[in-house]
Formats: C-alpha cells, sequence, structure tokens
C-alpha cells in the first residue's frame, strides 16, 4: 500500500512538468529575446549575413593623367633601412630588459631567443633592403634583384637583374597598373611594417594559394611585402600612374556618410 502510494505521488509531481496535449505553454518574452534584434537603422550591417562583405569601389587618383603616365620616366625607389634598425634595436632591447628567472639574474633564456629572433630578423631585412629594388615603369611595376659589388646601384657600381618568378603565384614579379584593385600599408603609411597590394593579373585558379586562400572577399591575388623601399614614394608614383585604391574610411567620412543615408 505504501509502495503504490509512492508511485501514484510520483507520477502526479512528474505530470506537472509536462505540457498537456493541446495545451500551449505560457510565453513571457524577455529582454534578451527584444534586444538581441537589432533595430533596421542601427546600421547598414543589420541585415547583412555574416559572410557577405560589404565593399567599396577602387578608384585612381583624381589628378590622374593616362596620357601623363606614357610620358613619364621610369623611377628606381631608393631603399629604406628604418624597419631593418628597429628590429636591430630591438633585439638588444628584449635582451636586456626580459625579467631575468635566475638567482643570479642572468639573462632569461626567453629573452635571449626572442632577442635573437629580432636580431636574426634584421639581418634578413638588411639582406633584402640591400638587394631588392622597385622599378615604376610605363605600364607596371617590378621588383629587380641589385647585381655588382657591394649591390652600390645608386652609384653605379651594379646592374638590376630579373628577380626568379613569385614563389606563391608562380609568375613573374610584375604586375601592370590597371590590374591593381588596391593597396595599402600596415600598421600605417608612417610606420609601414607590411605592405600590401591586390592584382587580378595572375591566373584566378591560383588565387587561393598559400596565405592567399584565407582572404575571403576572392577578387584577386593579394600581395605582402615588408616596408624595404622608400614607402612614401611607392605611394607617389601610385598615385601618378593611376592605380587604383579603396578609400580609407575615417570618423568623419563614415559620420557624413550615415547622415546622408539617414537623410535619404
Amino acid at each position: 500500500m505504501k509502495i503504490a502510494t509512492l508511485l501514484l505521488s510520483m507520477c502526479m509531481s512528474t505530470s506537472a512538468f509536462v505540457s498537456a496535449p493541446g495545451r500551449t505553454s505560457s510565453s513571457v518574452a524577455t529582454s534578451l529575446d527584444v534586444s538581441s534584434i537589432p533595430p533596421h537603422d542601427l546600421d547598414n550591417w543589420s541585415n547583412k549575413p555574416s559572410h557577405v562583405h560589404e565593399s567599396t569601389t577602387p578608384v585612381a587618383d583624381p589628378k590622374f593623367s593616362r596620357l601623363g603616365r606614357m610620358m613619364m620616366k621610369d623611377a628606381v625607389l631608393p631603399p629604406n633601412f628604418s624597419l631593418t634598425w628597429t628590429f636591430a634595436l630591438l633585439g638588444p632591447l628584449i635582451i636586456s630588459y626580459h625579467p631575468s628567472y635566475m638567482i643570479d639574474g642572468s639573462p632569461s633564456l626567453i629573452g635571449i631567443s626572442g632577442g635573437g629572433f629580432h636580431i636574426l630578423f634584421a639581418t634578413l631585412l638588411w639582406v633584402q633592403t640591400s638587394r631588392v629594388r622597385c622599378v615604376f615603369e610605363k605600364d607596371g611595376f617590378e621588383f629587380y634583384n641589385v647585381k655588382g659589388p657591394r649591390l652600390d646601384y645608386e652609384n653605379g657600381k651594379a646592374e638590376l637583374v630579373r628577380k626568379p618568378d613569385n614563389y606563391v603565384s608562380g609568375t613573374r614579379n610584375r604586375w601592370k597598373y590597371d590590374t591593381i584593385i588596391n593597396y595599402g600599408f600596415f600598421p600605417s603609411e608612417d610606420f609601414p611594417v607590411i605592405c600590401y597590394f591586390k592584382e587580378t593579373e595572375t591566373p584566378e585558379w591560383k588565387w587561393n594559394r598559400w596565405f592567399a586562400a584565407f582572404d575571403s572577399y576572392g577578387n584577386g591575388q593579394p600581395h605582402f611585402f615588408p616596408g624595404i623601399c622608400n614607402v612614401k614614394k611607392f605611394k607617389e608614383q601610385m598615385e601618378l600612374r593611376g592605380v587604383k585604391r579603396k578609400p580609407i574610411p575615417t570618423l568623419k567620412s563614415t559620420a557624413a556618410a550615415a547622415a546622408a543615408k539617414k537623410k535619404n
């Protein structure tokens, strides 16, 4: 009798958590349900799928003249060792100032490894800066190697020779201005650790090789190289020769675009 009573009470208590057939459970709208739906006028990304990127149209410099480009002479950009010296100075600083974990206060193995890496990278940058030149020609620009005594091209003691084919795309290290759709400098033009440009001259079936496979836009072949040349002159030549570039958004331009959209 006690067992039957116990089973009956368990069934009655369980039924309280099961919705009866044809009966809808009462739903209360929580603040999370409402707040998780952004307003339509919050920004222009509200109704956009997460995998679709909003892109801007690349434009050339307004002062560009195609006839002027045809009349321009070839330009060899001078090297810039600023990035080399930066990494070379960081190496000893990391070794000296990294906290020591030794009883006698000797430099730590982590500090030596980190500083040594920066010194080795600075050596690689010094070699590349010394032997690579960027040349702007009539319809495209190309990277050349310097060959000759002490790699002294600026004083006429060395010459420029064609570099081997690009190891990523397998094509010549030369790109036409009209096929470049964007370029930029990271983290900034004043301190360009990495220079970037994207072109469509490389065959499309090669666009997903190496690091280019991480480019979710997929509208061209990206290229990266360290800031081993005079970047300000690089940008100047790109603008003079009509290379297209996507406008860089600023706080002022973003606010103006948002205000114009609301007005419309």
